[in-house]
């Protein structure tokens, strides 16, 4: 029981000791460890020297009063009965203990109480009704994931979570820890190290404790679920802090939520661990999802993370669609075709030198090393990290490929840059481009030159192996995609000996056929073979494709370009003209064939067994 006097200042003492809780012990803000009392008391209220505790006796009176609570911690209430035992240490002869402690609550708690302001954010929930009632089901199912039973003190004392028909009435609450690990899966937690932009725990204590509806108690229990939509939304405010991009509380939650949404497919795994076998250590430890079947947690939690995941993608597209009207009648710098063209030009260079396996999607490594080769670019590497994340999260496939990076550049630009952006994105991005990444050539891909004597002398030989060449290609080879046919308009008409279902050859198509003819040194069969970058980069400029996310795969005759072009690299002789360097290759890969076809084919049945190659689906007899 508190002393009748100090009622009124109760809200004064819960606001001391909840901030330093936040500040100083962020894991755990209901309650107060040892030597944060004796901060509190002997620095934080600013005493006049003389009437300070000694550190000893705050130590002691710590002990006692975590002692004697049920808890065996320094709960609220521990917290008040010290200050009431402090403030009334020395007797008076003309005030009663009760006024002496208002005094002291007075003079020194409540000029510190008044530094914590809790932000009021009523209006800013009303500018995202709609996206809570659209992202309202998705989350309720994670929500319910991580919430546990209420407990009779929630229930009876508190009087809240009271049943409701939305959410299960084994997983209406949501306490602090269950929270923190909510958090740590959608990568707001900096503590998981996943991401590099995060939250730190104090600004996540900050918004569970400002946001549950439970004040000046040794325990709030959990959150309802409207709660923890406002502390997604307080996030989001706080995430969003510094962004002069986005300027509307709309805006920022729905640019937090993609930032959330990118973590999801590797955080859901790891958190269920086939089957809901939950985390044995960190910040998931022992979650169970209120103890109820492991299987059925675990579909609730797959499917509101899906689900939540495509409302993402439908916000994503939504704003892809209103930027595109709003610059429909205003030319970009992308539209200038020379400037795409080099921008295109260090994409591939990046990606083939540093990815070749995946040359078609950029990793962040990449992105930070072509920011870094400008001496002069003033821009942090966590912050490069940061713009990869939420440029590769707008991608269905969660890669940064070409549309994306062209993205990211403006994102780099108006970071670089930011009193050019502010009279336009495409300033900044203007001088990104035309006065550092475009000047410097080292970042320029450069293909191959095939003089047309060469092409005419390459072409006019390898036609004797059409025959042979084709029924290679379409063992190898797939059906063109929809994409291919439609958006690129390629695989249209089909050569004699090539049929619809095996007239494109994908990269990895190619990288299996380079596999099996001894032209790729991943094989460790050769030792003079091409790396993987010089395959990629004779891919590359073999294929009529560019300025897109996905270049699809190679005609037939563009297939032969590309072993004309790997002939080229191989180390022969620098006199060798290009019919010889052929008839050298052609035979450096008939040695391999007589042991890697069969090794493929293992009488017709291992490529099936093993999900490799099969010819467009065709009967394995057929392709072999």
């Amino acid at each position: 029981p508190l002393p009748s006097k100090m009622d009124a200042h109760i809200s004064d003492l819960w606001l001391v000791f909840v901030t330093s809780n936040m500040k100083r012990n962020p894991t755990d803000p209901e309650s107060m460890r040892t030597r944060d009392f004796v901060e509190v008391i002997s620095k934080d209220l600013q005493m006049l020297k003389g009437k300070i505790p000694m550190r000893a006796d705050l130590e002691v009176m710590h002990k006692s009063e975590s002692s004697n609570h049920p808890d065996k911690k320094f709960k609220f209430s521990c917290f008040v009965n010290s200050v009431f035992k402090i403030a009334t240490k020395k007797k008076s002869s003309t005030k009663t203990p009760d006024e002496q402690a208002v005094d002291f609550i007075v003079k020194y708690v409540k000029p510190l109480a008044a530094k914590r302001k809790v932000k009021d954010i009523s209006e800013q929930l009303k500018e995202v009704e709609g996206l809570f009632r659209t992202f309202a089901p998705a989350l309720k199912n994670v929500f319910m994931f991580f919430a546990t039973l209420p407990s009779s003190y929630e229930k009876e004392q508190l009087k809240r979570h009271e049943p409701r028909e939305d959410v299960n009435a084994m997983t209406q609450s949501l306490h602090f820890d269950s929270y923190i690990a909510s958090c740590s899966m959608f990568n707001l937690s900096a503590s998981i190290g996943a991401g590099v932009k995060a939250l730190s725990p104090s600004a996540l204590a900050s918004a569970f404790i400002d946001s549950i509806q439970v004040k000046e108690c040794d325990s709030v229990g959990g959150l309802t679920f409207e709660e923890f939509w406002e502390t997604l939304v307080r996030c989001s405010l706080i995430f969003q802090r510094e962004s002069a991009e986005h300027d509307t509380t709309l805006s920022k939650v729905a640019h937090t939520f993609v930032h959330m949404a990118n973590n999801l497919e590797t955080a859901v795994p790891r958190l269920l661990k086939l089957g809901n076998i939950t985390e044995s250590t960190g910040v998931m430890a022992g979650m169970t999802s209120g103890g109820r079947d492991a299987s059925s947690a675990g579909a609730l939690l797959q499917h509101g993370t899906h689900e939540f995941g495509r409302l993402v993608l439908e916000l994503l597209r939504e704003e892809e669609g209103e930027k595109a009207r709003s610059t429909s009648v205003h030319e970009t710098t992308f539209d200038s075709a020379a400037i795409e063209e080099k921008v295109w030009r260090i994409f591939i260079k990046s990606n083939v030198t540093n990815n070749p396996r995946d040359w078609s999607a950029m990793r962040k490594r990449e992105l930070v090393l072509i920011v870094r080769s400008q001496k002069t670019l003033r821009l942090m590497e966590a912050d490069v990290n940061v713009i990869h994340q939420a440029e590769a999260g707008r991608n269905p496939n969660r890669r940064l490929e070409f549309k994306n990076f062209q993205e990211a550049l403006r994102s780099i630009a108006k970071r670089a840059f930011p009193k050019d952006a502010k009279e336009g994105v495409e300033k900044a991005l203007e001088k990104l481009l035309k006065d550092y990444l475009l000047k410097d050539d080292e970042l320029l891909h450069n293909a191959m030159e095939i003089t047309q004597a060469e092409k005419i002398e390459a072409l006019d030989f390898t036609d004797h192996f059409n025959t042979a060449f084709k029924r290679i290609f379409s063992f190898f080879a797939t059906q063109r995609t929809e994409m291919e046919k439609n958006e690129l308009g390629r695989h249209l008409a089909q050569e004699d000996g090539i049929n619809v279902q095996t007239c494109s050859m994908k990269w990895a198509d190619f990288l299996n056929f380079s596999s099996t003819a001894n032209l790729s040194s991943g094989t460790g069969t050769a030792l003079t073979a091409l790396s993987l970058t010089q395959l990629s980069s004779a891919f590359v400029d073999s294929i009529n494709v560019s300025y897109v996310n996905d270049v699809g795969g190679l005609t037939f005759e563009e297939f032969k370009m590309v072993l004309v072009r790997c002939a080229k690299l191989f180390p022969y002789e620098a006199s060798d003209t290009i019919r010889i360097r052929l008839e050298k290759m052609f035979l450096h890969m008939c040695n391999q064939f007589q042991t890697s076809v069969p090794r493929i084919l293992n009488d017709g049945n291992e490529r099936v067994g093993k999900g490799g190659q099969t010819a467009g689906g065709r009967a394995t007899s057929t392709s072999s």
